[in-house]
């Protein structure tokens, strides 16, 4: 499990926006040994919000992209 906070008590969202359509982009390296994508296929990922209001108001949508290591 990984924790990505998409905002702070102090600066509020974190990412770039206007108004109210903010991006947040976040990078990270998960072990090859634990996510592999050797063979062509679908793959299934669970993105979960543990935040004390549910549903979170305003956030109307939420995306994953994985890139090949350059």
């Amino acid at each position: 499990m990984l924790d990505l906070p998409l905002a702070t008590n102090e600066k509020g969202w974190l990412g770039s926006g206007m108004d109210d359509i903010y991006e947040h982009r976040i990078a990270f390296v998960i072990d090859p040994e634990l996510l592999n994508f050797k063979k062509p296929g679908d793959y299934t990922f669970r993105i979960e919000q543990i935040m004390r209001e549910d549903p979170l108001n305003n956030v109307l949508h939420v995306g994953l992209r994985i890139e090949k290591k350059k």
